[in-house]
């Protein structure tokens, strides 16, 4: 079981502790640059950070010995929390840059008088 525990860390790790770090700096491949606002791109990171941290919380409270009742009360209170938090930042970010795509005015329709 722990060899499976340090192998989801460690794919955790490598997979979306670089992307969120990446993605908080203002880093995304140009397909993503083109289609969402910088903010966008660095809520995202935010976000995949926190889906890093709450997929880590169990396999690291199996790791360092927690007692069940202690391990459980934490699972409870950060691993489905984390995951829905990340989901919220993702849909926030996702909603403001479109609600603010949809707030620019439009040259062509604007009136000179």
């Amino acid at each position: 079981m722990a060899v499976f525990l340090w192998c989801w860390i460690g794919l955790f790790t490598a997979v979306l502790l670089p992307l969120g770090i990446a993605m908080l700096r203002g880093w995304a491949p140009k397909r993503a640059r083109a289609r969402w606002s910088p903010a966008r791109i660095r809520v995202q990171g935010v976000s995949v950070l926190v889906l890093y941290v709450g997929g880590l919380v169990r396999a690291v409270a199996d790791l360092v010995g927690m007692s069940r009742e202690a391990a459980d009360i934490l699972l409870f209170g950060t691993g489905p929390h984390l995951v829905f938090l990340s989901l919220g930042l993702q849909g926030g970010a996702a909603l403001s840059d479109w609600f603010g795509r949809r707030t620019v005015e439009d040259p062509r329709c604007s009136r000179a008088e």
